[in-house]
């Protein structure tokens, strides 16, 4: 007897031009252009979108701006904002600014975690853990990412 499941699963994408498309840009946007840029994401269907990344702007100072961006933006009904979060101090960060979610990624190659977040990739899923259950204690949604989970730049394809 075949069986039909009594839920679909989900596929959903997050947009995450406003964060990761822009963090490696050499021209810092406004935060005008920046919210621009969310708003044209929502008007073309975008649901979940990855707006900023709250790390410390000297090491990404295209993201410097993150608590305006969130200050900024329009909120819409079924829309959710999500902020990039390396570590606690960044985690309050986006906590405070209103964050709906938050990502956290953890590089699945040492060399490549090391130079990204200046740990091993151990110390990354340790601090991705602390990160996600304090999320979850305040009540937001977390999504943990894993980068380079194929190959690295670093030290090439995975086996």
């Amino acid at each position: 007897m075949n069986e039909q499941p009594t839920e679909r699963p989900r596929v959903q994408i997050v947009e995450v031009s406003p964060r990761d498309g822009l963090q490696n840009e050499s021209v810092l946007l406004s935060t005008e252009d920046k919210v621009e840029l969310v708003e044209r994401a929502v008007r073309a269907g975008s649901r979940r979108i990855e707006v900023t990344s709250f790390v410390h702007p000297t090491r990404v100072p295209q993201m410097a701006d993150a608590e305006a961006v969130m200050a900024a933006l329009p909120r819409s009904a079924g829309v959710r904002y999500a902020g990039l979060v390396m570590n606690r101090r960044g985690l309050d960060r986006a906590l405070a600014a209103g964050v709906d979610e938050i990502d956290v990624v953890v590089v699945a190659s040492d060399t490549f975690c090391r130079r990204n977040q200046g740990m091993s990739t151990e110390e990354a899923c340790e601090v991705a853990a602390e990160l996600v259950a304090a999320a979850r204690a305040a009540g937001v949604f977390s999504t943990v990412t894993v980068g380079a989970s194929f190959g690295c730049p670093f030290e090439g394809r995975c086996r």
